[in-house]
Formats: C-alpha cells, structure tokens, sequence
C-alpha cells in the first residue's frame, strides 16, 4: 500500500532493509523513503551489525531523514525514538540501557549540526523514567558499572556484600535464593559485560517505569516557552504553536508595518522531536 500510494502520486521513494541500500539513499532525489531492518525492534547498539547486511545507528537515520525533509520549504516535524534505552532499562541492563542513551546523544548532535537554530524548534525530552539510580556515596571516579567504594565505613552494606554502582529499586537483579543476594565481587569479571544484570531491591521479572517528573531541554523558535515545570500535553501545544498549526496562528502572519517589514519565520519552522525513551517516523507538515 505504501508503495502504490508513492506511485500513484508520482512520487520518488524507495524502499531499504539494510545498511547497503540505506547507503546508496542520495536525499537529493529522494522524497520519500522507508526503512525496515528487523522484524522486531532495532538491534542494541552493542550488538548492532554494521556490516552491508546490517542496519543503520540511530544518528545515521536521523542524517538521512533531515537530509530528505529539509528540501520542504513548508517545513516539516520529524520524531525520534531512542526506544531501547527503554527496554534495556526493563530487563535491568545498564550498560545496554546506557549506550542506547550515548547513542540518542549522537542523534541530537547530528540534528543539531544539519539544522538552523533560527528555524528549527529541537525539543528533547522523555515519556517517563526507570527506577534507576546510582547508589550511595561511592569515591569520585568510582566505575560506573563497577561496584560502590563507599567513602566512610558505615556506609558499607549491613550484609557484608558490595552492591553495583547503579541499582534498579526493583527488576531481574534481585537473587531470591536461601544464600541471600549475590555479591557482585563474586562476578567482577561480567561486570562490564553488555548483558550483565545490575542489583534491584524488589524481585520483578521486569524492571518498572518511575513516577518522577523528566526533563525536557529545546532549542529554536519558542524554546524559551520550555521552562519550569508543565504538564505533558503543554508539550505538544508549544510545538504546534512554534509550527503554525492549529490554533493561535495570529504571530505566523506576514507583516508590513514599518517596524517589521520582513516575513515571520514561523511561516517555515522546521520541527525536531527527539524522544528519550523502536518509533521513528516523519511527515511534512
């Protein structure tokens, strides 16, 4: 159907499901352009192949997306999910969960570059948070996924044992068994491996989501309407004000008065959503 549609319309697309052909993509000549490179969701970074036969990173997509949109002189929105920052998070691996997030930073720094600050509305921000934590008083430069050197004796563990750097209140790394819970000393040689299991408090099959409020960053037109504390669906409401759609359109008109005899540049405001927490998709607005 997507493909008919792009037909039928006269449109140049393509059609990509690995790294060779994503490759290839020249944006330039490309209107539109869908990639499918699992069945599923997208490897983890740490396990991604970038062979030919392999998929693209996160921040390769999000080049090539702009490099596409930005021919729209209408503008356009464009959203980005680092979706397994998420699921790393639930299955109680940081160090996955942690390179996910290295990867959307990547992201943002190529949306960054490829845009104009002047034109372009970027907003960061997440859906919800983990119960994830960096546990108690360790030394400064302690390994982040290594185990707390506590800085004062009565702060180590009443149990005797070390416990991980980072700790999820709840998830898989709780040890159930009649030997109490696992000293993670015993297995300081995983302890940087990708699947490693960091310790939590409650025993869960699944890690859980937190309930604290997240942050959210922005940058370009309106930007300074990001501040303070908001409720979620004010979000929405400062992009498709930034963007000139919906309601409130009155400061997208052009003007001709002698004090702003110029167009408003709201009238092609580029819309940049990066999500924190596998989504990714585009439209022209």
């Amino acid at each position: 159907m997507w493909k008919l549609d792009k037909e039928e319309r006269g449109a140049s697309y393509k059609y990509v499901w690995n790294n060779s052909d994503f490759n290839a993509i020249d944006p330039s000549k490309t209107d539109y352009l869908l990639g499918l490179f699992q069945q599923d969701h997208l490897d983890y970074e740490l396990e991604r192949d970038q062979s030919e036969k392999g998929e693209p990173s996160l921040p390769e997509l999000v080049r090539k997306a702009i490099q596409i949109l930005r021919k729209n002189e209408n503008g356009f929105f464009l959203m980005v999910e680092g979706g397994r920052i998420d699921h790393g998070h639930h299955d109680g691996k940081a160090k996955k969960a942690l390179y996910e997030t290295l990867s959307l930073e990547d992201a943002v720094r190529e949306a960054v570059a490829l845009t104009d600050e002047e034109e372009t509305l970027i907003v960061v921000t997440a859906d919800h948070s983990h119960v994830f934590n960096i546990a108690g008083y360790p030394k400064r430069g302690n390994d982040i996924l290594g185990v707390v050197d506590p800085l004062f004796r009565q702060w180590y563990p009443l149990d005797g044992k070390a416990y991980t750097t980072l700790l999820y209140a709840n998830g898989p790394g709780f040890n159930t068994s009649g030997a109490g819970r696992t000293d993670p000393l015993e297995e300081v040689d995983n302890l940087h491996d990708k699947d490693y299991v960091q310790n939590s408090g409650v025993p869960l099959k699944s890690e859980t989501h937190g309930g604290e409020d997240v942050a959210i960053y922005a940058k370009g037109p309106m930007a300074h309407l990001i501040h303070g504390v908001q409720e979620q669906h004010y979000v929405a409401h400062v992009m498709a004000y930034a963007s000139c759609v919906g309601q409130n359109k009155d400061h997208c008109r052009q003007t001709n008065t002698a004090s702003s005899l110029h167009n408003n540049f709201f009238n092609s405001c580029f819309i940049l959503l990066l999500f924190v927490n596998c989504l990714f998709y585009a439209i022209f607005l």
